[in-house]
């Protein structure tokens, strides 16, 4: 585009010369014949505002041109599937086990925490409308490092999530997160959290699941399911622009 305002601007104002010797001096001397102004002043305006249009087009065209070819990275970067950092995650998997131990004790603690004042139905029902909410839905606890790093994971990815925050951890949660827990674990079996639902399908936690969010990502799967739940941005060249991005949190 540059080259071709150059070579207009050179062609508004190229004039053909005569080359001719004085008799008083010997040098060569360049004679701009009065002819060739006449016949090109008429059209020098045009010529002179159709250059400046172009010049002024030129940085647009070529910002935008950056502009796509960054949101082409972006979508590339958030196409790759980032590598699992598996000695960062040995702390977290050991602790992990360990709180499988204790199971059993959660799955009856977590109903006798909530009471029995609560409508299960009502809170059956709201849990299928978040669940429904998001392409992603984590439930968290907001000290959990299981909690964090599942976060950490899906930033990573690039995907969109809801996160639910069923309080600081699960001795301070309130009334109404403790019976969205005991429903959590009555219907699939899980009262610890994070809890994570891709796509309206309970992956289980950080660790441990159906198969769970690390597992999944040390599979290869994980990217291919957030693709399917619509949790990623399209491939094409506006797919960036098109996808929000955003994370919504809920704290209850």
């Amino acid at each position: 585009q540059l080259c071709l305002v150059h070579k207009l601007g050179l062609r508004i104002f190229q004039m053909p010369v005569t080359v001719g010797h004085s008799c008083e001096a010997p040098q060569v001397q360049l004679r701009v014949s009065r002819r060739t102004w006449r016949k090109r002043l008429p059209g020098l305006p045009l010529r002179v505002a159709v250059t400046f249009v172009l010049l002024l087009l030129c940085p647009a065209r070529s910002f935008a041109g950056c502009r796509v070819s960054r949101a082409s990275l972006q979508v590339q970067r958030y196409a790759e599937q980032p590598a699992v950092d598996s000695l960062r995650l040995v702390p977290l998997k050991l602790a992990s086990a360990v709180m499988g131990l204790l199971k059993p004790v959660f799955a009856l603690q977590a109903p006798v925490q909530a009471g029995s004042g609560y409508d299960k139905w009502q809170v059956r029902k709201e849990l299928e409308a978040e669940i429904k909410s998001a392409p992603v839905l984590i439930y968290t606890y907001e000290l959990s490092p299981f909690s964090q790093e599942a976060k950490a994971l899906l930033d990573a990815m690039g995907a969109d999530y809801k996160e639910v925050s069923l309080g600081s951890e699960w001795f301070l949660a309130s009334p109404d997160a403790a019976a969205k827990r005991a429903e959590l674990g009555s219907l699939y079996g899980r009262t610890s959290l994070p809890h994570i639902f891709i796509g309206g399908r309970s992956v289980g936690g950080l660790m441990d699941g159906s198969p769970g969010l690390a597992p999944l990502q040390e599979s290869g799967e994980l990217l291919e399911s957030l693709k399917k739940a619509g949790a990623m941005p399209d491939d094409g060249l506006f797919g960036f622009f098109l996808y929000s991005g955003d994370h919504l949190d809920e704290k209850d």
